[in-house]
């Protein structure tokens, strides 16, 4: 859409439509290609870090370093693959004048010049190791951070062959494009504007100003702090309250990826403006259960334009608004689980009657896990599913052999009740449930009521 140190029209001839050249067969053999070259890297990252982690390399440590140039190459060559694969599958839109007018959308504006960062994309933490982030863009993370409020949808550069994934993208001729973007303005539910260069960029900040509804936009930093602060001084005077300062580096955190996508700015109803970084502490949510560090935009963004969530009346991708019954794949998986458990330990007890506390220390274990997944919790969940999988997994298998641990007809239907019970505890809607009940902070000398199961969290959103 903006444009960045172009010639201005009257200084060349407008530029048609751009013409693309995407095969959506070609992308999916990207994809494949992608993900199967993926597989090898992290596979043979795995190999290498083992040895680094336990600083003995039985190979040698020529190994390793080999080891470590083919994790490199592969996932190189994997994301770059699976990254074309998305943009030749990319869909490309009619003009958003023609948008469905039953199609709630969220336009995204931005300088050109920022799609090369937008379309990067995350790698993996050193602790999780290189693989482990999302192979998807930044923009898609965002696209699907913001999916509640509608369609992302946005003008293409002019002159590319394949559009960046993320946004639905028309591209029109420098006739027209401001038409597109008014059409757009006036329907959507949700403006985003990346804080970039461009001269055009003042022209929309200016439309948007003009239509009096700053609850509908957010700003988006990007790339550095130097850059959001070009823009705050060039813009500063467009809105009616200003831009607040750029919010300095927290020193007590760690763990926050390195992502092209900072910060997030919101708007009161009277334009006063509130800057976020994502990641940021919130005074009702414990947002430690809701990031995700491998795909971070896509779990920080919506953590931090919260109360546009909530003034809209809709709930965070990740979170219900306030607590939610327990779900019956809850009611149906603990139950299970603790009778596959109860015949597993119980046979493990007939068959070693010399390590019957062994056996009860297991047992004590278990029942813990299982309590503390019927209520909710995050970790305990986690450990449960860890174990029962693990231990489905070896009985299956070994119901069909003589096994060491149990023999005989339980041996099977153990093992696939350990395994149902981890699928029941997998869906989504108990991963919700459990959010609902951990994510929110109880305020500080609320009693049963103040726990109570459907109410909704009060939610400043500031007018």
């Amino acid at each position: 859409m903006a444009e960045e140190q172009q010639p201005t029209p009257a200084q060349r001839p407008p530029r048609p439509c751009t013409q693309l050249r995407q095969s959506r067969s070609l992308g999916l053999l990207l994809q494949v290609a992608g993900t199967v070259s993926a597989g090898l890297g992290t596979a043979s990252g795995a190999v290498a870090y083992r040895s680094l982690r336990t600083w003995r390399a039985e190979q040698g440590w020529w190994a390793v370093a080999v080891e470590l140039g083919l994790m490199l190459c592969l996932l190189a060559a994997g994301r770059w693959a699976i990254r074309q694969g998305y943009r030749h599958r990319a869909p490309v839109l009619s003009p958003l004048t023609e948008l469905p007018e039953d199609e709630a959308v969220v336009l995204f504006l931005r300088s050109f010049a920022d799609d090369a960062g937008l379309a990067r994309v995350q790698r993996g933490s050193m602790r999780d190791g290189p693989w482990a982030a999302s192979t998807e863009t930044e923009e898609q993370q965002l696209s699907r951070a913001i999916a509640p409020f509608g369609r992302m949808v946005a003008l293409g550069r002019p002159g590319d062959r394949l559009p960046q994934p993320g946004a639905g993208r028309h591209y029109s001729s420098d006739l027209v494009w401001q038409q597109e973007v008014l059409a757009a303005l006036d329907r959507a539910s949700l403006v985003l504007l990346v804080c970039g260069p461009g001269r055009q960029l003042r022209w929309e900040v200016e439309q948007i100003v003009a239509r009096g509804r700053p609850e509908r936009l957010v700003l988006i930093g990007v790339r550095s702090v130097e850059q959001y602060e070009t823009f705050r001084l060039a813009m500063q005077d467009a809105f009616p309250k200003g831009l607040p300062p750029s919010a300095p580096a927290r020193k007590d955190r760690t763990d926050t990826p390195e992502t092209y996508i900072r910060d997030a700015v919101w708007f009161e109803a009277d334009w006063t403006p509130h800057l976020v970084p994502l990641g940021s502490d919130d005074p009702e949510i414990e947002v430690l259960w809701l990031l995700d560090r491998n795909a971070w935009v896509e779990t920080a963004f919506p953590l931090a334009v919260r109360p546009v969530f909530l003034r809209a009346g809709l709930a965070l991708p990740r979170l219900p608004m306030g607590h939610t019954a327990r779900p019956w794949a809850v009611k149906a998986a603990v139950p299970l689980l603790a009778l596959a458990w109860g015949v597993l330990m119980a046979e493990m007890a007939r068959g070693r009657a010399g390590n019957i506390p062994g056996v009860l220390v297991f047992a004590a274990v278990a029942s813990l896990l299982l309590y503390r997944t019927w209520l909710a919790g995050q970790v305990t969940t986690g450990f449960l599913k860890l174990y029962s999988g693990l231990f489905g997994t070896l009985l299956v298998p070994m119901s069909f052999l003589d096994g060491p641990l149990v023999t005989g007809p339980l041996t099977l239907p153990v093992g696939l009740g350990l395994l149902t019970g981890v699928l029941l505890l997998s869906r989504e809607d108990v991963r919700l449930w459990r959010a609902s009940h951990g994510a929110y902070r109880r305020p500080r000398g609320a009693g049963a009521a103040g726990a109570g199961g459907g109410a909704s969290p009060s939610g400043k959103a500031g007018g």
